[in-house]
């Protein structure tokens, strides 16, 4: 899968055919599944918009996990950024689980421990694409804003801004 990138690194356009600089593009979201018609376009044009060339992502990673991919370096790299130590997650029985591990590589396919809410015993599960990553209490926290400056700040401030002449 040959991946482009916007310059927010949120958005991806997978290549789906390419002849010279014209490209067949369509969107993909971050799990790798397609979005919207495949459209035509330059890739010179594509770059000038600002999209590059991506060689891994989550979104290859995901795409491949669901296909059955196994000890792949791209799905590696997806399970690793997408499940960190501590998020949860709810799984096909219904469960919702503390990750308590990374998933380690195994040639049948991709394990994890976690542990149950109020429960300290870690458990070995195999991971499958069914598994729901639920929003981190970290991510929605809110942002910290600092207390006012003082009066004793603001002088500082503006006795520098003096001193510099305004650079």
């Amino acid at each position: 899968m040959k991946l482009l990138a916007d310059k927010t690194g949120e958005q991806f356009l997978s290549i789906q055919q390419e002849q010279g600089d014209e490209v067949i593009v369509q969107f993909i979201s971050n799990e790798g599944e397609p979005t919207g018609k495949p459209f035509k376009d330059s890739l010179k044009g594509l770059k000038l918009a600002g999209w590059s060339v991506r060689h891994t992502s989550t979104a290859i990673g995901l795409y491949r996990f669901k296909h059955g991919y196994l000890e792949d370096a791209h799905v590696s790299f997806a399970l690793h950024q997408l499940y960190p130590l501590g998020r949860k997650v709810k799984l096909p029985t219904g469960d919702v689980v503390k990750i308590a591990s990374y998933a380690n590589t195994h040639s049948d396919g991709y394990y994890m421990y976690v542990t149950k809410q109020g429960q300290s015993k870690l458990t070995r599960l195999k991971m499958s694409p069914e598994w729901e990553l639920l929003p981190s209490d970290k991510l929605l926290a809110l942002p910290y804003y600092p207390a006012p400056r003082t009066q004793q700040e603001i002088d500082n401030i503006q006795s520098f801004d003096e001193w510099a002449g305004g650079f």
